[in-house]
């Protein structure tokens, strides 16, 4: 965690000196579509090599403050133990609304303060070919879980800046709280990350955005 919020900071102040040193006159983007990447799979797969994922995701602005958030990727999870091993492959899918908590804006800057609540979905396969169980007693036991399907939902508060690097391209960074509202199939073996959610073993979870976006605009002011 101590890692993550490092990381955050340090992507926060970089953008935020970097937008400074760019000066430009422009028209601000009154309307348009983004399409960007999520950056967090990158981070996750530097803190944990058991892990790897990217997702991509998209903005529409209804107006000038308020957006339709969407978000789709994958994150896959293998390990080996000397006792067992472990695999996970899924996928995942948000879309909310988010609001733009910026009140003043300079001329010619598009940057924004954005305040978003999501709903998320997660399909994933795991299992385990092979565990062994040591007894002291009792004769020692191995054996292998099949591979299950299990999904979940969430709903999801969002918070975070966005900054306009140059003409339409964007950085953002976000923090994620996440609560499951529902889960399935998970008697057989609770899974170790949920993908787009995070730890399968709690209900609730903190999480990260670092993304870079492109904006196709359809209309200016």
């Amino acid at each position: 965690m101590l890692r993550y919020i490092s990381i955050s900071l340090l992507l926060l102040i970089s953008v935020a000196s970097w937008s400074q040193t760019i000066v430009k006159e422009q028209s601000s983007v009154n309307q348009g579509i983004t399409v960007g990447v999520n950056l967090a799979g990158l981070v996750n797969r530097i803190i944990d090599n058991d892990r790897t994922g990217i997702s991509f995701l998209s903005r529409v602005n209804l107006n000038s403050n308020l957006f339709v958030a969407a978000e789709a990727g994958y994150e896959n999870v293998s390990f080996e133990k000397s006792a067992y091993n472990y695999f996970s492959n899924g996928t995942f899918f948000k879309i909310g609304l988010e609001k733009d908590m910026l009140p003043d804006k300079e001329k010619g800057t598009n940057d924004n303060i954005l305040i978003g609540l999501h709903y998320g979905f997660a399909l994933q396969e795991q299992g385990s070919d092979y565990f062994f169980v040591e007894n002291g007693y009792w004769d020692d036991y191995s054996g292998r879980l099949g591979t299950n399907t299990l999904n979940t939902h969430w709903l999801e508060l969002s918070a975070g800046p966005r900054a306009e690097l140059f003409k339409n391209v964007y950085m953002s960074w976000g923090m994620h709280f996440r609560v499951a509202v529902a889960t399935s199939n998970t008697s057989i073996m609770e899974p170790y990350i949920i993908p787009g959610f995070g730890s399968g073993d709690k209900r609730v979870n903190l999480g990260f955005s670092y993304s870079i976006e492109y904006m196709i605009p359809w209309n200016r002011k």
